[in-house]
């Protein structure tokens, strides 16, 4: 007897290997979650929101910067790099971030996409304007409360190919 329900089980898990699965899936739920933690990365540069930046990281985030620049880790490291006291002020005046595949668990999650993004820098009573397009890597973590932070962000533009 015993047998024959542990065959017919295994049946079962073959005819329908999703079930067990779907609790390890991303729901709809944490999916709306994710692209409006982009959405806010967004809106809080365009608002030139500092804080409001560093609220959609975990306090261990890693930077990852282009071109194989150095890690920067932690809030601590986010701050250094994206808001050292001594930088001349700089204003995003254009940030598009386009989320092309989310995938993950009900606890971590990937996101790659497309960017661009576009600043303005006054330095010595001159301002100076840039712009690139590029591709980015989140993995973001769910948090106690259900909401999801960035824990890794990985970004790179276009090298010029000679």
């Amino acid at each position: 007897m015993k047998v024959r329900n542990v065959l017919s089980l295994l049946c079962l898990m073959l005819i329908c290997p999703g079930i067990g699965v779907a609790r390890d899936r991303l729901s709809a739920e944490d999916i709306a979650k994710i692209k409006r933690v982009h959405q806010k990365y967004e809106e809080a540069w365009l608002k030139g929101d500092a804080d409001g930046v560093r609220a959609l990281f975990t306090d261990d985030c890693v930077l990852l910067p282009p071109h194989g620049d150095t890690p920067r880790i932690g809030q601590k490291g986010l701050n250094e790099y994206w808001f050292p006291p001594d930088a001349p002020p700089t204003q995003i005046t254009k940030l598009v971030v386009t989320p092309q595949s989310i995938g993950g668990d009900g606890q971590i999650a990937y996101v790659w996409g497309t960017d661009e993004v576009a600043w303005t820098t006054a330095q010595n009573g001159k301002t100076t304007s840039a712009s690139h397009k590029g591709i980015f890597l989140n993995v973001l973590r769910k948090q106690a409360n259900g909401e999801w932070k960035m824990s890794h962000h990985m970004w790179d533009d276009p090298v010029e190919r000679h």
